[in-house]
């Protein structure tokens, strides 16, 4: 009957952000998989290139994780209900 909507109220910029930091060390550790794969699959960089990115996509992963520890993510942005 009376069917939930899919999008949340406030879908913008701020959810979108939200979002993606909720979800920051996965899409960079997705990122990083098939930059990785590619690269060393097609010889377009040499090893030691891809090793310096693999490292420092590693260290700032770490670093993203250890802020989200340490401050969870808020609930997802809702619109105010007054306007």
């Amino acid at each position: 009957m009376n069917q939930p909507d899919p999008v949340p109220r406030d879908f913008g910029w701020r959810y979108i952000g939200w979002l993606i930091w909720t979800n920051a060390v996965t899409i960079l550790m997705v990122i990083q998989g098939v930059f990785a794969t590619l690269a060393l699959a097609s010889d377009m960089f040499s090893h030691n290139t891809v090793r310096i990115y693999m490292v420092a996509s590693a260290v700032l992963s770490a670093v993203i994780a250890q802020i989200k520890r340490n401050s969870p993510p808020a609930p997802p942005p809702t619109k105010d209900p007054t306007k």
